[in-house]
C-alpha cells in the first residue's frame, strides 16, 4: 500500500488486530526523501510485532533492507543459497569426472596421484560457484515494473506498507480502503 503518512499505517494495523486477522508480515517502509527534501523521520514508538495487544506504532525500515522490494538484495541471497548446493555438487562431479577419465591435467604442476582428482574437484567447485552467479542473475522478477514504481513513490516521499497474511487468509480489503491509501499494489512473493 502507498500512504501519504505513517499514522494511517498505525491506524490500519490497530484495526486489523482488533478484527483478529493474523499477519505473517507487516513492514512500514519509510520514504527515502520527504516532500521538502529532508530525510524521513522514523516513528518514535517501535513495536514491530503486529500480534501484540496494544502497539500504537510500528517501526519503519529502509526500502533497501526489504528483499521483496530490492532486486539486487534478493539476487544476492538467491546466489548464496544456490552456491550452497552447486559448489559441493561441482566438487563431487569434478572429482568423479577426473577419476573416471583418468585425466592428468595438473600433473605438470607436480601434483601426485591424489592431487589430480582433488584438483579436478576444486575446478568443479569453482564451476559450481560461477554457475550460482549465472543462475541467480538469470531469474527475473514478475513484479519488476511494480517494484520500480514503488521505489519511485518512496523517493517522492510516500510511505509504503507491506502486508502479508497466512496462506488462504484474505487481506481485509474493507479495512484497507477505509484509510484511503494512495494506491494498493499486489506483489507476488517468489
Amino acid at each position: 500500500m502507498v500512504l501519504s503518512e505513517s499514522g494511517k499505517a498505525n491506524q490500519l494495523i490497530q484495526s486489523i488486530q482488533n478484527a483478529g486477522i493474523a499477519l505473517v508480515r507487516c513492514d512500514l517502509i519509510q520514504p527515502r526523501v520527504n516532500q521538502d527534501g529532508s530525510r524521513a523521520q522514523k516513528p518514535q514508538e517501535t513495536s514491530t510485532d503486529p500480534t501484540t495487544n496494544n502497539p500504537s506504532s510500528i517501526a519503519s525500515v529502509e526500502i533497501d533492507t526489504v528483499e521483496l522490494l530490492t532486486p539486487n538484495l534478493s539476487k544476492k541471497l538467491r546466489q548464496r543459497k544456490m552456491s550452497m548446493l552447486l559448489m559441493p555438487f561441482g566438487f563431487i562431479a569434478g572429482l568423479t569426472f577426473t577419476q573416471m577419465t583418468g585425466l592428468t591435467t595438473f600433473s605438470d604442476f607436480g601434483v601426485g596421484a591424489l592431487g589430480e582428482p582433488l584438483s579436478g574437484g576444486l575446478v568443479g567447485m569453482a564451476s559450481g560457484w560461477m554457475g550460482s552467479h549465472v543462475a541467480a542473475a538469470s531469474v527475473s522478477s514478475k513484479n519488476e515494473e511494480d517494484i520500480t514504481s514503488l521505489r519511485k513513490l518512496s523517493e517522492q516521499g510516500e510511505w509504503l506498507l507491506l502486508l502479508e497474511t497466512p496462506f488462504e487468509v484474505e487481506l481485509p480489503w474493507k479495512l484497507l480502503k477505509e484509510i484511503e491509501p494512495l494506491d494498493i499494489v499486489r506483489l507476488i512473493d517468489q
